[in-house]
């Protein structure tokens, strides 16, 4: 008779009545995979970011890197992430070679056939030893990340919650946050620049699309009325759905079916509704979650879906609702320092309406272009700089016709194929009012010019008198247009008495943290946009999806992920992406017909903490590659 079992009951597998009897994997890990596996953890760097392994009293645990290498393979064996499954997958589905490569003690925990009851209760005292040693190791490793320790298995008050929450967001724990998401992001990069140093990302040209995305948890939310918190103290309300406010149409249209998000939007059939049909707000829907900022890889011009692997590039789990600029920038850090990441960063409109020193002006420091999206009410003027006014994310004459300011909202509002095409024409017709840029500078600085000057004008204007000789022009053949057939700015009937510096000046300097929350490289619902932005993010839902509904590898089931906390819940996230890369990497590799090298093993082994030598490239197979084995 014990504390933990009061009436003496018989427990033949465990020992224990408190600890369920284990279930072996059905099959053993190839020594091949572990080693894989083992090599791309340790080549990463996350464990050198594990902190120190302290002695405590009591039984010796696991090493840290053994619990992370072992959750790691029970993803990978296609059980789950958490820690039960992790040591069953250590002691049982690994051999004795592979063991001592993760220093698991070499315990036989098998039950044998016809073996007496002291056998059977010697052998589950043993298993339930093993399994204590693993849960320590792994609850002293998030305590040790954890910038707020506390008892996860408690639900504290609302108030001592909030306390918990400060903690994590003080500047002085930051380096304890940021240590935790490096380690984080290290897993998640490990088998991608692997693929990327063979060559895998070839065709790639390094645009990169963010997007935060819901990650449910398994915990309930606070209880206001009995003043308890949850037990995911940093988790919170998770706001799905909803509609932006549109900005105002004529008494009697109907709502608009066009969004300018989706390619060849000018040739998709319109369709109708009752002009007066009133629309009503979205119901939004509230759930309890964590938020991930992910990034994906995607490409803005050319027809490269599949050209590439569809990875993950980084990942950073934060509260719903905070800091989404900061967050964005963080969770490509680590692929834009390995040289990864250029050119172009798409992110949706939640994450664009971050304020400039958040987002966009780190964006210019890092010599990224963004493509962005805005709300409807700024589609069209977005402000001015000196008298050029910035419409769409691109400077023009503060003299350009109202209708082709209007041209975004009028692109947004339309129903028809007529409509639409108009409101295309008319976004196209701005091309002749923008303002040319003569020099580009550092950090995004421009020096831009009036259209009306210099010899490749594309207006005549009143405010830039020029003399021009009359000629006879040739509209059907604009390779030999004159001066006389460029659009001609009128002189309004009440004109200003001092014009601003763009209509007096040669040129002006406009300095790259102007309007840098709507600049952006190409103006709005042009085609050049169009592509760029549908290409991108039609990577970045695809990217999320294949997370979500992976049938081994899904961050939206949070029975995968059991253990509370954020700490944890950042590993294991961490973890399932990781398998989740590795298996899109192969199945890329086998789509393409690429089959690894056999290597020879070596006469000398290298010893242990030498770095490894970086994979060669392999050559296409002359043949058709065998089909791929069932996951």
């Amino acid at each position: 008779m014990s504390r933990k079992n009061p009436e003496n009951k018989p427990c033949r597998r465990t020992g224990l009545a408190l600890r369920p009897a284990p279930q072996a994997p059905g099959r053993t890990l190839n020594d091949r995979e572990v080693h894989k596996v083992f090599d791309l953890v340790r080549q990463s760097g996350a464990l050198e970011r594990l902190p120190a392994d302290g002695r405590k009293p009591g039984p010796k645990g696991m090493p840290f890197r053994t619990v992370l290498i072992g959750l790691i393979l029970s993803q990978y064996t296609g059980k789950s992430a958490n820690i039960d499954d992790a040591w069953e997958t250590l002691f049982f589905a690994l051999s004795p070679g592979a063991k001592a490569l993760l220093d698991v003690p070499d315990i036989d925990l098998n039950i044998p056939e016809g073996a007496t009851d002291e056998e059977i209760d010697d052998i589950a005292h043993k298993q339930y030893a093993m399994s204590k040693r693993v849960y320590r190791s792994w609850t002293s490793m998030t305590k040790r990340l954890d910038p707020a320790p506390h008892d996860r298995r408690k639900r504290l008050t609302l108030h001592e919650a909030k306390k918990i929450r400060r903690q994590w967001n003080a500047r002085a724990n930051r380096d304890i946050v940021r240590n935790l998401e490096a380690i984080a992001q290290d897993l998640i990069l490990a088998p991608v620049m692997t693929s990327y140093q063979r060559g895998d990302f070839a065709r790639w040209h390094g645009h990169i699309a963010v997007d935060d995305t819901p990650v449910p948890v398994w915990g309930k939310e606070p209880d206001y009325r009995k003043d308890r918190a949850s037990l995911e103290i940093t988790a919170g309300m998770y706001v799905k759905g909803g509609t932006p406010k549109r900005p105002a149409r004529p008494a009697g249209a109907g709502a608009p079916t066009n969004t300018g998000t989706r390619r060849g939007t000018a040739n998709k059939a319109a369709t109708r509704s009752e002009p007066t049909r009133k629309t009503t707000k979205a119901q939004e829907k509230k759930e309890f979650r964590y938020a991930m900022m992910a990034a994906f890889p995607g490409h803005g011009h050319g027809d490269l879906a599949g050209a590439y692997p569809a990875v993950c590039l980084g990942m950073i789990l934060h509260t719903p609702g905070t800091e989404p600029g900061p967050a964005a920038l963080r969770a490509i850090q680590p692929a834009f320092e390995r040289g990864m990441v250029k050119d172009l960063f798409c992110a949706d409109r939640g994450i664009s309406q971050a304020k400039p020193h958040n987002l966009h002006l780190q964006l210019l420091k890092l010599g990224l272009s963004a493509v962005k999206h805005y709300n409807d009410d700024k589609v069209d003027r977005q402000g001015q700089f000196r008298g050029m006014e910035l419409v769409g994310g691109e400077f023009y004459c503060p003299m350009m016709p109202t209708p082709l300011v209007t041209a975004g909202t009028t692109y947004i509002n339309s129903r028809t194929d007529e409509d639409r095409a108009h409101a295309l024409n008319l976004i196209q017709s701005r091309k002749d009012f923008q303002a040319k840029v003569k020099e580009y500078g550092p950090a995004g600085d421009q020096r831009r010019q009036c259209p009306a000057l210099g010899p490749h004008a594309t207006v005549t204007c009143y405010r830039r008198p020029q003399p021009r000789p009359s000629t006879i022009v040739d509209l059907d053949a604009p390779t030999v247009r004159t001066p006389a057939a460029l659009p001609t700015i009128p002189k309004p009937k009440r004109d200003t008495s001092t014009y601003p510096d763009i209509c007096t000046g040669k040129s002006i300097t406009v300095p790259g943290t102007v309007l840098a929350k709507w600049r952006q490289k190409y103006a709005l619902f042009t085609p050049l946009w169009q592509e760029a932005w549908s290409g991108l993010r039609s990577q970045n839902e695809g990217g999320n999806g294949n997370l979500k509904k992976s049938a081994l590898d899904s961050i939206d089931n949070p029975q995968f992920r059991l253990p509370h906390g954020r700490v944890a819940q950042t590993l294991l996230n961490a973890v399932i992406i990781f398998v989740a890369n590795l298996r899109a990497i192969e199945r890329f590799r086998r789509d393409q017909g690429i089959q690894p090298r056999r290597i020879s093993t070596p006469r000398t082994a290298p010893q242990s903490g030498q770095p490894a030598d970086p994979p060669r490239s392999e050559p296409l197979p002359a043949g058709q590659a065998k089909p791929p084995p069932r996951e």
